[in-house]
């Protein structure tokens, strides 16, 4: 089981809500973050085929037609409840994800040539039916129909003549009221629902009526005439009449969705599945991601692949590419200077392989192949607990405690800077103890350090090997290339002068490092030097030979072409001789024939 510490470490929380972002439904987005690494490799091969299906359907096809959709599973639940009435708008999203689950299963329908949706398409949600029924009640605007039911029709239209009787009394007695100058202005206003009057405060005596409110000033007064109260009582009385029709309306459409509830909920979880994959299909096309295999009998291989966030957040041509392998050996020590890259490279390897156990495509070359690993533990960054009062060693040493404890031949185990932290011999053979016990629990290792006795333990023993990062001597800086198989120095004195320490400071600290480790150092460089100008060679000859083989098949394809060409030349000259012999013999024949007669 992987921890929810090692998550977060590694990130993965946000390169889900990257993924989420790509969601239309809110379970749908709600699934996706809270995705863990899935338990078992057929899973995450299921998901991961399917985001490959969806992805290939989002090429050929348009996009599904998955359109919002609110969490109703609350809603649904409560349908089945006597006496429940749910309100218009959740109705309406009802009502749209009804659509949207028959609209999902047509596209499934139609694009038919992947059957790997088959599941999901029986499990999605259609009646249409059930859909007029529902439908028949709203307007144009979203509003409940007058056509909803017989009684509202009535209902409304006795509204409307009352209301339109109301304000033709109410504007004749405001023209009476307006000649005799009792009112503040010529218009007629609303309060509580009633039509009124603006009078004058000072004549407010003069009007019968019921007073509503007055102005800020006080110098109006909004009063409801005594030959308008019946019609407003009566108004009023329809209005909540209306009320009353309308939640029996719904509370009939809620009965009828009571009835679907239970197929309802499988077509929200249903659509939410969908969405997701189809966001990580989504995400897969920007990130131009691949699922890569997964075969036990190959070696662990990450073929350019690269950090997930870093690639969004500097693009792909500015992202190195990582190429690393577990083959016979299985503790990889990598060395290099400091910012090299060597945490990133972990982290890549860690990151990648948790999202191919989750289903996610990730950006990696297609050969690339992955391991299922049971747990992936990991031990990166200071960890200093002031709470449990642990030095930043102890806590590396607690960490890798649990490491020795749990981690097995199903583990992928990273530690950063192994053995720092205390006196660097103490240290040196601390780290060695833990990797060999590793090893021999047949666990895969990943692990930097700066210590150089380790790098010669590392060439030494059995199924362990050096890794480094590059590092660019000419202008004294990191290339962040991954290298496996060489060592990598610390260029500790190399990145001092670059900086501007003094010569005279740098050459004295020189005279104070250990000679047998000096030479060391300066083995790696030169060794490092003869490795980047054998690179470079190779990759010269490669190109060379890329461009022999090109000539080559140039040569093979216009030979072909001439072969083809002469051929057709000589097929054409003997047809064409055919004929011209057939024509001289009819010709031969006719002549023969004419002399005999």
């Amino acid at each position: 089981m992987i921890s929810k510490a090692t998550l977060e470490k590694l990130d993965y929380k946000k390169v889900l809500s990257n993924i989420s972002k790509y969601t239309s439904t809110e379970n749908g987005k709600e699934s996706i973050l809270k995705s863990f690494p899935l338990n078992t490799l057929t899973e995450a091969v299921k998901i991961g085929n399917m985001v490959s299906a969806a992805k290939e359907m989002l090429i050929e096809f348009d996009h599904p037609p998955i359109e919002y959709i609110p969490n109703l599973e609350n809603e649904l639940s409560r349908s089945k409840v006597i006496g429940a009435v749910l309100q218009i708008d959740v109705i309406k999203n009802i009502l749209s994800m009804s659509i949207t689950s028959r609209k999902i299963r047509n596209y499934f329908t139609n694009n038919s040539q992947s059957t790997i949706f088959n599941s999901y398409k029986e499990a999605l949600f259609l009646d249409k039916t059930f859909e007029s029924k529902i439908s028949k009640i709203f307007n144009e605007a979203g509003s409940i129909s007058d056509s909803a039911s017989s009684k509202l029709r009535t209902i409304r239209k006795e509204i409307i003549s009352k209301n339109e009787n109301l304000k033709s009394v109410t504007n004749n007695i405001l023209k009476k009221l307006s000649s005799s100058y009792l009112v503040q202005e010529e218009y007629v206003t609303q309060r509580d629902g009633r039509l009124v009057l603006p009078i004058k405060a000072a004549h407010k005596r003069h009007v019968k009526g019921f007073i509503h409110s007055e102005s800020n000033t006080g110098q109006t007064v909004y009063i409801e005439p005594e030959q308008t109260l019946e019609l407003n009582n009566e108004i009023l009385s329809l209005t909540f009449a209306e009320k009353r029709e309308i939640e029996n309306i719904l509370k009939e459409i809620t009965i009828l969705v009571g009835s679907r509830s239970s197929e309802l909920k499988s077509s929200l979880s249903t659509i939410s599945e969908i969405d997701s994959i189809f966001a990580k299909a989504k995400y897969s096309l920007e990130m131009i991601g691949v699922f890569p295999t997964f075969d036990e009998k190959k070696c662990f291989r990450i073929l350019d692949g690269r950090h997930p966030l870093l690639l969004q957040k500097i693009g792909r041509k500015k992202t190195i590419p990582l190429d690393f392998c577990f083959e016979d050996d299985i503790v990889i020590l990598i060395t290099g200077p400091n910012a090299g890259g060597k945490t990133v490279v972990l982290k890549t390897i860690a990151l990648l392989s948790l999202l191919v156990q989750s289903g996610i495509h990730v950006p990696c070359h297609p050969d690339s192949n992955f391991i299922f690993f049971e747990n992936i533990m990991l031990d990166i960054g200071d960890e200093q607990s002031i709470e449990d009062d642990l030095s930043t060693f102890s806590s590396h040493l607690s960490n890798i405690k649990s490491i020795l404890e749990s981690a097995n031949e199903k583990s992928l185990v990273l530690i950063d800077e192994i053995g720092t932290g205390t006196d660097p011999s103490e240290g040196t053979a601390l780290a060695a103890s833990f990797l060999i016990t590793l090893r021999n629990a047949k666990v895969k290792v990943v692990a930097t350090t700066h210590h150089g006795n380790l790098k010669i333990l590392a060439s030494e023993l059995e199924r362990f090997q050096n890794a480094s990062m590059e590092f660019d001597l000419e202008n004294l800086t990191p290339t962040y290339k991954f290298r496996q198989g060489v060592p990598g120095s610390s260029y500790a004195f190399e990145v001092a002068q670059k900086i501007g320490l003094k010569t005279d400071i740098i050459q004295l600290a020189e005279k104070y490092l250990d000679s047998d480790k000096n030479n060391i150092e300066k083995f790696i460089i030169e060794l490092e030097n003869k490795s980047v100008e054998l690179t470079k060679k190779i990759n010269s000859l490669e190109i060379e030979n890329s461009r022999l083989k090109g000539l080559s098949n140039l040569y093979e394809r216009e030979n072909k072409k001439l072969k083809e060409r002469k051929g057709k030349i000589l097929q054409d000259t003997k047809d064409k001789a055919e004929t011209f012999l057939k024509d001289i013999n009819s010709q031969f024949e006719n002549t023969i024939k004419r002399i005999k007669e």
